[in-house]
């Protein structure tokens, strides 16, 4: 009789559950697959890492450039055209991040990244001076002692083997991040076994399982699994990093008898802290920002400042790799910029000057995006270029995928830098076919930051340095918060010959 019982309410629910999803795929007018009960479109989800943007990819060819799916009873649509792209990330009130950001609080807290309404306008507001680029001018001497370092380092291979450039360039971007914009050193770079780095992996690969499986994305489910413990042992270390940051520079502050932040003084517009003490010395309505506060975006953006820069410059020495006659025109613009001079040091106007190389990260960027999928919260029943999309829906911004799709590129999969010039017709398109750096109200506060670290690191590398590829490789992509390769991004080097 309790069988019989149980049976039909598990028969009841299904039902329920099945007729709650056929229901909801109504309120939609975009394709997709055919949820099952209970788990909808989840059984689907469950991938190997690099398999995930593949799986994007075959929903893209099989329904288009909108297309809906269920994980359990949570609707997402995916876009991945800008004619989508510009209503949503051009609206001042759609600023909400999607479901899946909810994985990072736990080390982001209410960061930048993951905050919305009041808490990220004010944030973004108060954030926004610390890169005025007067500020980013004293940048440049970070990154370059740091690249100096790099150079050093990479002279130890040019033994014509194949070696996985992630996990050196990770350490440079580190480095250039705490010293730069929080204004203390750690020298990660001369600390091959950074425990940062390596928790930092660790965590970006149990937040993309969360993200990408529902089951596992569960907190009841994921709290009785190995991961749990693994992913407090990674944040744990990710904050006690962070709090070691803010307590020296605060220390400091203090030793210099600092308690106040004036933008205009030295400690203010021209202080290379800025970012830090801003944090420390300010106040957010009319009320001193706390530890916890601090914390939240010190973690931001030594995230977002290190891994999508790290990311950015690894799959670019990627391509160039590939490509020795794009590696001859960067060095032909350095020439020409430095004259006969070029173990120079670069001033930051002349980092400026830099368009081809610059050309050459965008292309790259596109086919390579540091962030390949983004997500925002649609807090309210909305159309956009005639897709209806219901309150409470998750869109998922596909970068990756619109960046590749042959409609807004021709030839996508080729190289060809030359494309992003000003007179290119293949941009005039959309100003929203290229989102390497997000774009609207929640672009990426800190793009020029990384364009000039972006720049400055390759430059010197392609001075060095012939890149040459490892043809062998499987480069296995993996969208793991920011783009990876699950078997390392390898390249060759030899000594390049300055007298040539």
């Amino acid at each position: 009789m309790l069988a019989i019982l149980i049976l039909l309410v598990l028969l009841l629910l299904v039902l329920t559950s099945w007729l709650l999803l056929v229901k909801d795929c109504k309120t939609f007018n975009v394709p997709g697959p055919t949820p099952l009960p209970l788990i909808g479109n989840g059984h689907l989800f469950i991938t190997k890492s690099r398999d995930f943007l593949k799986l994007l990819h075959r929903f893209r060819d099989e329904y288009g450039n909108a297309y809906r799916v269920h994980l359990l009873h949570t609707a997402y649509v995916v876009v991945s055209h800008p004619k989508y792209m510009e209503g949503l990330m051009s609206s001042t009130e759609l600023i909400t991040k999607g479901y899946s950001y909810y994985f990072l609080r736990p080390w982001l807290g209410d960061g930048l990244l993951t905050s919305t309404g009041h808490r990220w306008r004010t944030s973004r507001k108060f954030l926004t001076p610390a890169f005025h680029f007067n500020i980013l001018q004293n940048f440049l001497p970070v990154f370059l002692k740091n690249e100096k370092i790099l150079i050093k380092k990479l002279q130890n291979y040019t033994d014509g083997k194949a070696f996985d450039a992630f996990p050196i360039i990770a350490l440079t971007a580190l480095d250039n991040v705490t010293e730069s914009i929080m204004g203390v050193s750690f020298d990660a770079q001369n600390n091959s076994e950074s425990k940062y780095v390596k928790a930092i992996e660790s965590l970006s690969k149990i937040l993309s399982l969360r993200m990408r499986n529902p089951f596992v994305g569960e907190d009841p489910i994921f709290n009785l699994l190995p991961y749990k413990k693994v992913q407090d042992e990674a944040t744990e270390i990710l904050h006690s990093h962070t709090k070691k940051v803010i307590n020296l520079r605060r220390d400091e502050l203090q030793k210099s008898n600092i308690n106040s932040f004036n933008e205009n003084t030295d400690l203010g517009i021209k202080n290379k802290h800025a970012f830090l003490d801003l944090l420390l010395l300010s106040e957010i309505d009319g009320k001193q920002i706390d530890d916890e506060h601090v914390r939240e975006e010190v973690d931001t953006f030594m995230f977002e400042g290190h891994d999508t820069t790290t990311s950015g410059i690894c799959f670019a020495l990627y391509c160039l790799s590939k490509h020795p006659e794009v590696q001859e025109k960067i060095l032909e613009e350095q020439k020409n910029i430095f004259g006969d001079n070029l173990d120079r040091d670069p001033t930051y106007a002349e980092v400026q000057q830099m368009k081809y190389l610059e050309l050459v990260i965008k292309e790259s960027l596109r086919i390579y995006p540091s962030v390949p999928l983004i997500e925002r919260l649609v807090t309210k029943d909305t159309e956009i270029d005639g897709l209806k999309i219901r309150k409470d829906t998750s869109v998922i911004v596909n970068i990756f995928e619109m960046h590749r799709n042959p409609d807004i590129y021709d030839n996508p999969m080729e190289f060809r830098p030359e494309r992003f010039e000003a007179a290119s017709a293949s941009m005039a398109k959309n100003a929203f076919s290229w989102l390497a750096f997000s774009a609207g109200p929640r672009n990426c506060i800190g793009q020029k930051f990384a364009m000039m670290e972006m720049k400055v690191t390759i430059a010197s590398i392609i001075k060095n340095f012939v890149l040459m590829p490892e043809y062998e490789q499987d480069i296995g992509l993996c969208a793991e918060l920011i783009l990876r390769s699950d078997n390392g991004v390898k390249l060759k080097l030899k000594p390049r010959d300055k007298k040539c």
